[in-house]
C-alpha cells in the first residue's frame, strides 16, 4: 500500500494547499520580475514618500468538487468470519479506510506532478547527466543561481528528484571526482547538499502509480516524479497574495475533513466517502525550473 504521508508531502511540496472561503475567486499571479525588485525608500526632506504598486496581475479559481468511495458488502463479514468478531469487523473496516485514503493520496499527488511539470518547460542543453562529461553539481548550482535571481531569495527553495534521477547524479563520475567519493563509497544526501550553491530542502520521492487500469493482469508501475528534477520556490504559508511557483486552492486545510460512511442498502452495503474540492493554478512562472534527466 502507498505511504500516503509520502504521497501528500510530495503533492504539497509541488502545489501546497491554500484554504479559501468561498469556493471561487482571484489571486496574484508574480510573471513580472519588477515583483520581486527592491524599491529606494529614501525621502528627502519635504518630498514625498515612494508610493508602491502591486506588480503582481489577477488570476482567477474556481475549485472544482472531488469524491472518491470505497464499498463494504454485508457479506464480507460472513466470508471473513467478522460477522461474530465486534474486534475483526473493525480491522476490515479500518483496511477499507486506509485503501481510500492511500488511493486518494496517490491520485491527487499524480495530479499534482502532471500539473507542475506540464506548466514548465524543460531548461534546453540541461539535464544530460549520464554523460561522463557533464557535473550535475554545476548544472543544478546555474539553476539555482536563475531561480535565486528571479526571485530575489535564496531562502525555501526545494529541489525535487526522484529515485532515478538521484542514482544519475550518485554514479556520476564528475559528482564522484569533485567530492572525493572512492571506490566502494557512495554519496550521501548530506555531501550532496552540502555541494550545492546554497542551502535547500531535497525530496527524493519513491512514491510511484499504476498505470495499468482495473482488470489487466500485468501491473505497471512508475514512479510519479519520472526522469525529472525540479527547482522550485514556495512560501511556507502561501495565501491568496504571496509568491510561490504553483498552488491549490481549496475550501479545506487538508483537502478531506475526514471520512463519513452512509448505507446503501440496495446493493447491500456499507459505503465509505470522502470528499473535497480543488483547483491548481500556477502562481508564477519564475518560481520553478525543470530538468529533463537523460
Amino acid at each position: 500500500m502507498q505511504d500516503r504521508l509520502a504521497a501528500y508531502r510530495l503533492a504539497n511540496l509541488l502545489v501546497p494547499i491554500v484554504r479559501v472561503n468561498a469556493a471561487t475567486g482571484t489571486f496574484k499571479k508574480f510573471d513580472d520580475r519588477n515583483a520581486f525588485l527592491n524599491v529606494d525608500t529614501h525621502r528627502g526632506l519635504g518630498g514625498t514618500a515612494r508610493r508602491l504598486k502591486f506588480e503582481a496581475t489577477d488570476g482567477t479559481y474556481a475549485c472544482e468538487p472531488h469524491a472518491l468511495e470505497i464499498p463494504k458488502d454485508d457479506f464480507e463479514e460472513a466470508l471473513s468470519g467478522a460477522a461474530a468478531d465486534p474486534v475483526r469487523a473493525e480491522l476490515n473496516d479500518q483496511g477499507k479506510i486506509r485503501s481510500l485514503l492511500s488511493i486518494k493520496a496517490t491520485s491527487y499527488a499524480k495530479r499534482a506532478v502532471d500539473f507542475a511539470f506540464g506548466a514548465l518547460t524543460p531548461v534546453a542543453g540541461r539535464g544530460n547527466w549520464s554523460n561522463a562529461d557533464i557535473d550535475p553539481i554545476d548544472q543544478l548550482d546555474e539553476q539555482l543561481e536563475a531561480l535565486a535571481t528571479d526571485v530575489s531569495n535564496q531562502e525555501n527553495i526545494t529541489l525535487v528528484l526522484s529515485l532515478a534521477s538521484w542514482r544519475a547524479i550518485r554514479g556520476n563520475a564528475k559528482v564522484k571526482t569533485r567530492l572525493k567519493i572512492g571506490t566502494g563509497l557512495s554519496l550521501s544526501r548530506q555531501q550532496f547538499l552540502d555541494a550545492l550553491l546554497f542551502p535547500v530542502g531535497l525530496e527524493i520521492s519513491a512514491v510511484s502509480f499504476t498505470s495499468t487500469k482495473f482488470g489487466q493482469s500485468t501491473v505497471t508501475k512508475s514512479n510519479i516524479v519520472g526522469n525529472y528534477a525540479c527547482l522550485l520556490f514556495s512560501q511556507p504559508n502561501p495565501g491568496l497574495f504571496d509568491p510561490s511557483a504553483f498552488k491549490c486552492f481549496s475550501t479545506s486545510d487538508a483537502l478531506v475533513e475526514g471520512v463519513r460512511t452512509y448505507r446503501d442498502e440496495a446493493s447491500r452495503a456499507d459505503i465509505h466517502a470522502v470528499d473535497w474540492s480543488e483547483h491548481m493554478v500556477q502562481a508564477s512562472s519564475l518560481c520553478a525550473k525543470l530538468l529533463a534527466i537523460t
